[in-house]
């Protein structure tokens, strides 16, 4: 394509198509594939083939659709590259869609879950919360949470931030403290200062336990990920 947008032929150098569509190398494909066939090779040629792939059709004018490649017959050789079947590609694998409704419908009951037991907590935006590092102890006011992060995947993930008391700017960020939902915390924090539920609640976001955004979510989870059964599908083990 030129600096202008209008396409330029490789073949004939003309503008508004380009080699896929040429009319002059569509008739030099025929006169070469005619030669084949006055020569006695018929549909053997190359040639001949390269001609039919081109237009569906024999030099004689019969059908030739089993040698046009198109986008359709193309796609059943596709393979996918979340669950490694054939056929379809990644944007439209069922079961990646599958896979992320199930990672959206465990990020719901997730989120329900935690939320309640923040309001029990009385851990959220203005809540004193007490860490230990390095064996020293300090209070923190919490002043932001990060409730994008906060899914089944979270882990020791930061989701709380805030300012620390009596240290001048000091911030101070941790993971949700140690409990069924984050089990393996490193933090040590614990609530020393609660909020009450509604303080909780006005913070939350609308959205927090939307399908949509969920969904969105599982999407950029799965991204490069790969399905269980991916390699069993690539090499089609049994």
């Amino acid at each position: 394509m030129s600096y202008n947008g209008t396409v330029t032929c490789r073949h004939c150098y003309q503008r508004g198509h380009n080699k896929r569509t040429c009319p002059a190398y569509t008739e030099k494909l025929r006169s070469y594939a005619q030669g084949e066939v006055d020569s006695g090779e018929g549909q053997n040629g190359y040639w001949h083939q390269q001609y039919a792939k081109r237009t569906g059709t024999w030099v004689d004018g019969t059908c030739a659709r089993e040698q046009k490649k198109g986008r359709r017959d193309a796609g059943q050789k596709r393979r996918c590259t979340y669950c490694g079947k054939q056929g379809h590609n990644r944007r439209s694998c069922p079961t990646l869609a599958a896979d992320c409704t199930s990672w959206a419908s465990q990020a719901l009951d997730f989120r329900r879950r935690i939320v309640a037991d923040m309001r029990e907590r009385g851990l959220g935006i203005g809540a004193l919360v007490l860490q230990e590092r390095w064996n020293e102890q300090y209070l923190s006011l919490v002043d932001n949470i990060l409730w994008e992060q906060i899914t089944h995947q979270m882990g020791n993930n930061d989701i709380l931030a805030g300012q620390r008391v009596g240290h001048g700017q000091r911030r101070w960020s941790g993971g949700y403290p140690e409990s069924d939902f984050n089990p393996h915390s490193y933090h040590k924090a614990q609530v020393v200062g609660p909020v009450g539920p509604a303080a909780v609640d006005a913070t939350l976001p609308e959205d927090f336990f939307d399908n949509a955004v969920l969904m969105k979510l599982a999407k950029v989870a799965k991204k490069e990920h790969r399905s269980d059964d991916y390699h069993d599908n690539l090499y089609n083990y049994e």
